[in-house]
C-alpha cells in the first residue's frame, strides 16, 4: 500500500495550487493527477453543504480504499503527496486522522499568505464562480458568517476565520515538530518562486536542483467584466441549455469556458478604507504567529 510521506495541508488562496503544479514536474515527486483536493484527511462530507461551494464538498474522498487508488502509480518516487487546504482549518480533525494513518513522520507544507489579502482573494473567487452577491464588507460581517455556517455555505466563505493562522500552524508544529513543518509564505512564491520551491526540494530530500516551470500563475482571482454575461454563461438557462443539446458535449465545455475566460479581468484591489477596518482584527494573531515560525510578518500590518 502506497500513501503520501508529505502533504500540502494549505491556507487557501495562498499558492498552494501553483505549489501543486510546480511540485508535480519534480521527476522524484508524485502527485496525483486527476485531483488536487481530496479533503479526506478534514472528513468533510458532501451532507455538510448544502450551499453555495458545495460542488467541492461532492467531490470530497471519504474511503480508505479511493485514498490508497490516487497513489498507485507513485512507483519509486521519493516523495509522494497531495495537497488540501481543508487540513489547515480543520486541523483537528485532519491531524488526528493524519496520525493514525500516515504516523508523525509525514512532512508537512504550509503556505500562509497576508491574512486579509487572503479573505479578500477568497471572496473574489467566490464572486467570480457566481456565488457572492454581497461587498466584501458585508460578507465579512459576523453576522452574515455566522449565518452562512447555519445554513451549510462552503466553509470558504468563512473569510476571516480561515485566515486566523496561529492555532492552526502551531497544532501541526506541536505535533509533527519544527523539523517537519515547512512554512512558505505566498510572499516568497510571488518575489522569487525558484528559490521558494528550491527550499521545498531540500525539504523533501529531492534533487534541488531540478528546475520546474513556474512562470504560469495558477487559480488567479480574477472577477467578471459583465455581470450578466458572466450569469448567462454560468447558470442554467434557456440558451445555454439549448445549445448543450446540439454540441458535442466536449466543444460546448471548451466553448463556454473560453467565453466566460474571455469576460474575466484583473480584481480591483482592496480599497484602503477596508484594509483598515480589517488590519487590526488580525494583529494580534500575526504577532504571535510572527514568534512561531520565527519570520518577519510587520508587512501584513503595513498599509499598501
Amino acid at each position: 500500500m502506497t500513501l503520501p510521506n508529505f502533504l500540502v495541508v494549505g491556507a487557501a488562496k495562498s499558492g498552494t495550487t501553483s505549489l501543486y503544479y510546480y511540485l508535480k514536474q519534480h521527476p522524484e515527486i508524485y502527485m496525483p493527477d486527476n485531483i488536487k483536493e481530496t479533503f479526506f484527511f478534514s472528513s468533510i462530507t458532501a451532507e455538510q453543504f448544502s450551499g453555495p461551494g458545495n460542488k467541492y464538498a461532492r467531490t470530497a474522498i471519504t474511503s480508505l480504499q479511493d485514498y490508497e487508488k490516487l497513489f498507485e502509480l507513485a512507483g519509486s518516487r521519493k516523495a509522494i503527496g497531495e495537497a488540501c487546504v481543508a487540513y489547515l482549518y480543520y486541523y483537528q480533525t485532519s491531524i488526528e486522522k493524519i496520525l493514525k494513518l500516515l504516523g508523525r513522520e509525514i512532512k508537512i507544507i504550509i503556505a500562509l499568505r497576508n491574512p486579509v489579502d487572503r479573505a479578500y482573494s477568497n471572496y473574489l473567487h467566490h464572486l467570480r464562480e457566481n456565488w457572492e452577491p454581497l461587498s466584501f464588507v458585508e460578507a465579512t460581517t459576523e453576522k452574515v458568517q455566522n449565518q452562512r455556517k447555519q445554513d451549510g455555505w462552503w466553509w470558504g466563505f468563512e473569510y476571516l476565520p480561515v485566515s486566523f493562522y496561529y492555532e492552526q500552524v502551531k497544532a501541526y508544529i506541536d505535533i509533527f515538530g519544527k523539523e517537519r513543518v515547512l512554512v512558505i509564505l505566498h510572499d516568497d512564491l510571488v518575489s522569487d518562486a525558484q528559490v521558494a520551491i528550491e527550499k521545498i526540494f531540500r525539504f523533501l530530500a529531492v534533487d534541488p536542483s531540478f528546475i520546474p516551470d513556474t512562470t504560469i500563475r495558477h487559480n488567479v482571482s480574477l472577477v467578471p467584466r459583465n455581470k450578466k454575461i458572466h450569469s448567462l454563461l454560468s447558470k442554467p438557462n434557456f440558451y445555454n441549455t439549448a445549445l448543450r443539446k446540439v454540441l458535442p458535449k466536449k466543444f460546448y465545455k471548451e466553448l463556454f469556458e473560453e467565453l466566460k475566460n474571455r469576460n474575466l479581468i484583473k480584481p480591483p484591489k482592496l480599497s484602503m478604507e477596508d484594509r483598515i477596518k480589517l488590519m487590526p482584527v488580525f494583529r494580534e494573531d500575526i504577532f504571535k504567529l510572527q514568534d512561531l515560525i520565527q519570520r518577519d510578518l510587520s508587512s501584513w500590518s503595513e498599509l499598501n
